[in-house]
């Protein structure tokens, strides 16, 4: 994959509007479920996008579909080009993460990295990778617990764009 340049108005154009989809989650401390996702981003200026996050999750062997996470934040350009995440989540917890973008052909991917965890003391790291290609976004997270000692797969979700 290479590191092309890709402008702030090029990747707030793709991901800019609200998406929704399915997906799995799992972790060896908790039961795995299915969930649902909206998330919404909105230009605020030429180098900051914010977003919010809201989430339902069904365990396995459920009906329904219950109220699980809600986050809401911002990505920002940075000066020397990276992404910045940053995030505050209805668990009480925050996260600076950084990014890189990389493009091939027609995807692109966007992956960050945890630089500050704050309020949570079980999470040690976190890693979230985007990709878009077409009217398809990608997403997984993965993290590293005081309990698992090194970074493991939490979810995986493809959203689409709601017209």
């Amino acid at each position: 994959m290479s590191n092309q340049s890709t402008t702030s108005s090029q990747l707030f154009a793709l991901l800019e509007g609200t998406w929704e989809g399915e997906g799995r989650g799992g972790y060896p401390t908790v039961n795995s479920f299915d969930y649902h996702e909206t998330l919404i981003f909105m230009r605020r200026d030429e180098k900051t996008l914010a977003y919010d996050q809201r989430t339902q999750k069904r365990y396995d062997g459920q009906t329904e579909y219950l109220v699980s996470h809600w986050e809401n934040g911002f990505i920002r350009i940075l000066d020397n080009d990276e992404l910045e995440l940053v995030n505050t989540q209805s668990n009480g917890r925050g996260e600076v993460l950084v990014g890189t973008i990389e493009t091939l052909d027609s995807l692109l991917r966007i992956h960050f990295v945890s630089k500050v965890l704050t309020n949570d003391s079980r999470v040690v790291s976190s890693a979230r990778t985007f990709e878009l290609e077409g009217e398809t976004m990608r997403y997984e997270m993965e993290m590293q617990t005081t309990e698992v000692n090194r970074l493991t797969h939490h979810l995986k979700i493809t959203l689409h764009p709601i017209k």
